[in-house]
């Protein structure tokens, strides 16, 4: 059985003040031409199908438009998954696409029907039931499918108690489907949530380690170690969580933001399964726009940078800026930039996304370090200082991390 893997498609993202959505319907086309080219039996997206709760009717047709398309008439098996970014319930309401055309939108693990009438087609689905769809194809291979959409106490409709352990529950919810694994079927893991990969430096690993306690970070343990291959969303970059495994991170369908590493193309990923494990993997990368960001010192090498990148979306950050009246004997040094600088850069340069002007004064007045450097510890530490004067009384600050452990996966 060959299947491919697909997430976080965020139809309807901007980046920044950017619209993107013809960029991902470009990129959904080429999705389409891959598992056509491929002629996979199953196409899994493994969550945030949307950037917003309530999609615009502009995204939602895009999406069921491709869903139909990747479908092939039934020969395709679709399978989609909510993510945080998702409706549960929107998604789930649109079962009809599962009668129709093999198209499985999954919101709930305890709200999965199938149509068990005989279908003459590639794939079918011959059995469900609390979190989990079995298929067969023609052949004669079957496949059992675990899913688990994006976990949370809330969503899950779970009253959580003192002692519950979100990493315990999700290990949990897993089980309801992966319990219906078998030798002879091959057998799929879906689930959108945070893990880390084995092939990270050791700092790397340390600070995921670290966050787990804070951040709800799953240890990649709670996977069911049967399952022939794991399909993960959540994190927006291609990962490897466990080669051995086969439990990965496809990545986003475009590169979004400029915070993190996107200046490499995006993927999708094509695993060959059967029985015994994945015969073959596949990352085939997507036509995307990468996006680039550069610090630079003048106007002028902002255009250079600009014009030797026409094809990527870059942000600008012009540093060393003085706007006082003091004369600077440095030709690459910019006293100050008019609106008319700005215009000009716009006007010549399409692929300029974001421009951030940094200058001598205000460095000189930003001697706070920004909170997304902060983990929720230090910043509450940082809290209980500026308030009392003291650190924070531990047993406090245990409170709190676990609070913001939970809220972390309750927010939509």
């Amino acid at each position: 059985m060959r299947i491919l893997h697909t997430a976080d498609w965020h139809i309807g993202a901007k980046t920044d003040d950017l619209d993107r959505f013809n960029e991902q319907k470009y990129a959904l086309q080429q999705v389409v031409e891959i598992s056509q080219r491929y002629n996979v039996d199953m196409v899994i997206i493994a969550g945030d199908i949307y950037e917003n709760i309530v999609p615009s009717a502009e995204d939602e047709e895009l999406f069921y438009k491709t869903a139909v398309e990747l479908s092939r008439n039934g020969d395709c098996a679709v399978i989609a998954i909510a993510g945080n970014h998702d409706d549960p319930r929107r998604l789930s309401n649109a079962k009809i696409f599962a009668d129709k055309f093999g198209i499985y939108l999954v919101g709930y693990i305890d709200e999965i029907s199938i149509n068990r009438s005989p279908k003459d087609t590639n794939i079918f689905a011959t059995n469900c039931g609390k979190g989990f769809i079995e298929f067969q194809t023609r052949k004669g291979e079957k496949a059992v499918v675990a899913l688990l959409p994006f976990p949370s106490f809330y969503r899950y409709k779970t009253v959580k108690k003192q002692d519950d352990n979100l990493q315990d529950k999700i290990a949990s919810w897993l089980n309801d489907g992966a319990k219906h694994f078998r030798d002879d079927t091959i057998n799929i893991t879906v689930a959108h949530l945070t893990s880390y990969g084995s092939n990270l430096d050791p700092d790397d690993y340390l600070s995921y380690t670290t966050l787990s306690s804070t951040y709800g970070y799953v240890d990649q343990r709670v996977f069911p170690q049967n399952a022939q291959y794991t399909a993960l969303g959540h994190i927006h970059n291609t990962l490897t969580v466990n080669k051995d495994h086969n439990i990965f991170y496809s990545g986003s369908l475009i590169n979004q933001f400029f915070s993190v590493n996107n200046d490499t193309p995006t993927n999708v990923i094509i695993a060959d399964l059967d029985c015994n494990g994945a015969n073959n993997i596949i990352k085939q990368p997507l036509d995307v726009k990468l996006l680039k960001k550069f610090s630079v010192n003048s106007v002028a090498e902002a255009h250079k940078v600009l014009s030797e990148h026409p094809e990527d979306l870059v942000k600008i950050i012009i540093e060393n800026v003085d706007n006082t009246d003091e004369e600077v004997d440095n030709t690459e040094y910019t006293p100050y930039i008019t609106m008319s600088d700005v215009k000009n850069l716009r006007s010549k340069h399409p692929n300029l996304v974001t421009l951030s002007v940094i200058t001598n004064q205000a460095r000189a007045h930003t001697d706070i370090t920004s909170k997304k450097n902060l983990t929720n510890g230090e910043i509450f530490d940082n809290f209980a200082k500026a308030k009392n004067g003291t650190p924070a009384d531990p047993k406090v600050k245990e409170l709190f991390l676990s609070l913001m452990s939970e809220d972390l996966y309750e927010a939509d």
